[in-house]
């Protein structure tokens, strides 16, 4: 029986409805959960409104995985979401219910997907049955359907609108494949050249959508089409235009898209997106051997692993790379479909017309929009399941190549029961990304996460020119200590605050408060009087023991100093120095940076490798080095221009095999700047 496609208000509604449940049922939207827990994209999108891309100037607004630049504070997930959102915020600002709840667009995004891929599948000339499963594939693919189920963070929510959008494209290119009109090949080239806002991976799919609409119409139109199809190559252009003087714009590169300058606690990431990391050099059948068993071996049975784990999946290569695999994606299952879809759809090239005419369009769109994706992850410094359904508009395609040659060849009743069947076992079976916090929220706490980006109030940071750890007071200045006790003697060289007091010492004292942010800080110096010797109660037993340095003399507050900047030298060592194998440090005006440091084990180093700094996206040239008393070294590193204002300095320690090393062989002494 022939089908008819759905009238666009039934698709609509049909696609509102499921998209509602999506929501509903992965605990995305209900009573008090209509906005995300992150206030990135709020801001954003305020920002916007505002005439302007940066978050805010005030470094205190600084938070996990945001960037630092010349323009202030960015975040890293695309405008596209925000410029999706901006036209809701003004609706809800005429009317009074500002800010507009944030989860509703997104219902609204995924919603407007599916109705497209429903009336993209629905065609008269062919049976019911054939439709509708192509619509499941691809609307409701059961690692997308396993994505709304689970975790979303800003993360997952741009993978989220980068899967819907990349089956709109898809869905768009087969409706102008039924009638291709100028109209819609113009909507959906402009579409296709705007889709690298959302998230850049997206843009191959834009790609495809041009190349792959582009030939459908001059198929169709002949000479005739050369003129539209040039419109739309310059609408698509433009697109991809706008994208990179955004990017030049808010992080000095159009080609950067914030990943090399986002703050973040995880050195080895640290490491692998500022300087290099080994499985840039993997060989290729090692690298195609990972990435295989990384898409269908499930390596989300084992997500409470740490980041580097190992022994996750078959072909995992003995490789430090950081690897984060939470939610399922594929399967084996999926492999030997996805592989027919690429063989029907090359044979398909051989026929000129037919059935399989469609297959020869999905599967260039598929090898055009997935194949460059595929090529990037052999070798990409990291993997995580997000970045899998990346691959995911590519893998529904070609099953849908499978499904239609197979669906033309069984009734009704068989096609439906083993097309559910497979959906409905892939789904109940997957591993849902476990929930760390809320990933909606009500309205305060949405204006509570904007307004701590938005409105964080900016405080002066007298930074000096150094971090010393003969400085009492460095671990106020870093983020890296929860307390502080230092004393120095009458003379002022550092002492132990645990020794036995002599007299004359004068201590700092600190706790963080309870907000993580500010110190308590109080000071006191050590009298004669106040080394009293060890005291006993023979009757009892009992010896209580002499005060140290640091408990001895009477306390005397001192006032609050203002907050440290964001993870601040995080993971170095005071007591040591030890450091990680990547931290970062805000400086000021920097002129070159300069590092004394040694190795713990007293082994040599190539200091020349073994050391790396940048000041954001610029790598620093080594430009001297002088031997200190004792075993260590001072390294000076200066670039012809660098920035001026706060910046971030990156550093690196060690060869990047070792990137996975919370600890180091090295101790930096001191690190100065100017």
């Amino acid at each position: 029986m022939a089908d008819r496609p759905p009238s666009r208000l039934r698709a609509a509604g049909i696609a509102a409805v499921v998209a509602l449940a999506l929501l509903v049922a992965g605990g995305q939207i209900g009573p008090g959960r209509w906005y995300a827990a992150s206030g990135a994209y709020r801001a954003q999108v305020d920002a916007l409104l505002a005439g302007r891309l940066g978050l805010s100037r005030a470094p205190e607004a600084m938070q996990h995985d945001l960037a630092w630049t010349d323009d202030g504070v960015q975040q890293v997930w695309g405008l596209g979401v925000p410029m999706w959102q901006a036209p809701f915020e003004l609706a809800a600002r005429a009317v009074g219910c500002a800010p507009f709840p944030d989860r509703l667009a997104l219902l609204g995004f995924v919603a407007l997907a599916l109705a497209v891929t429903l009336r993209a599948w629905r065609r008269p000339d062919e049976p019911w049955w054939i439709g509708w499963g192509s619509a499941l594939i691809v609307g409701l693919l059961p690692g997308f359907v396993t994505l709304l189920r689970g975790r979303v963070g800003p993360y997952e929510e741009a993978a989220i609108y980068a899967y819907a959008a990349a089956i709109l494209l898809l869905g768009g290119t087969a409706r102008l494949g039924d009638a291709p009109g100028r109209a819609r090949l113009l909507v959906l080239a402009g579409a296709a050249g705007l889709t690298g806002f959302i998230r850049p991976t997206v843009w191959f799919y834009g790609l495809a959508t041009l190349i792959v609409g582009s030939a459908m119409y001059l198929r169709a139109r002949g000479r005739r089409g050369a003129l539209d199809v040039a419109l739309a190559c310059v609408l698509f252009v433009a697109g991809g235009a706008a994208l990179y003087a955004t990017n030049a714009r808010r992080f000095g590169d159009g080609m950067e898209f914030g990943h090399r300058l986002n703050l973040e606690s995880l050195p080895g990431n640290l490491y692998a997106t500022r300087f290099s990391y080994p499985f840039e050099r993997a060989p290729l059948a090692t690298a195609l051997g990972e990435e295989l068993g990384s898409l269908f071996d499930r390596p989300d049975r084992h997500h409470h692993t740490t980041f580097y784990g190992r022994h996750l999946h078959v072909g995992q290569a003995p490789i430090a790379r950081w690897r984060e695999y939470y939610f399922t994606t594929f399967s084996w299952g999926y492999l030997p479909v996805i592989v027919a879809g690429l063989v029907l759809g090359a044979l398909a090239w051989r026929r000129r017309d037919g059935p399989d005419a469609i297959a020869r369009w999905l599967v260039a769109w598929a090898v055009i929009g997935g194949g460059p994706l595929f090529v990037f992850y052999l070798h990409a410094p990291s993997v995580s399941s997000r970045y899998q359904l990346d691959l995911a508009p590519a893998f529904a395609a070609l099953i849908v190549i499978a499904w239609r040659a197979l669906a033309r060849r069984l009734r009704a009743g068989w096609a439906c029961a083993l097309l559910g069947a497979a959906w409905l076992a892939s789904v109940v079976t997957s591993n849902v990304a476990p929930r760390i916090g809320p990933d909606a929220v009500d309205r305060a706490a949405a204006d509570a996460a904007t307004a701590a980006i938005e409105f964080a109030e900016p405080h002066p940071h007298a930074l000096g020119t150094s971090y010393d750890l003969d400085d009492p007071w460095l671990a106020v200045e870093t983020d890296v200590a929860d307390q502080l006790d230092a004393c120095v003697d009458e003379a002022g060289a550092r002492t132990d605050p645990d020794a036995t007091p002599l007299g004359g010492e004068r201590c700092l004292h600190g706790v963080r408060a309870a907000d993580g942010e500010h110190w308590l800080l109080w000071a006191s110096q050590v009298t004669p009087d106040d080394v009293p010797a060890e005291r006993c109660e023979l009757a009892r037993g009992v010896c209580e023991p002499a005060p140290t340095a640091a408990t001895a003399g009477e306390p005397v507050a001192l006032p609050l100093p203002e907050p440290c900047l964001y993870l601040n030298l995080f993971r170095w060592d005071l007591a040591t120095g030890q450091v990680p194998s990547a931290t970062f440090a805000w400086v000021e005006d920097p002129a070159f940076v300069e590092l004394d440091l040694r190795t713990l084990d007293g082994q040599p180093a190539d200091w020349a490798h073994d050391v790396q700094v940048a000041i954001g996206r610029t790598h620093l040239r080594l430009v001297s080095l002088a031997s200190l008393p004792g075993d260590g070294v001072r390294l000076r590193f200066a670039a012809p221009a660098l920035p001026r204002g706060l910046q971030v300095a990156f550093f690196a320690f060690g060869p990047d095999r070792e990137l996975d090393s919370v600890r180091t062989r090295f101790a930096v002494r001191r690190i100065r700047w100017r």
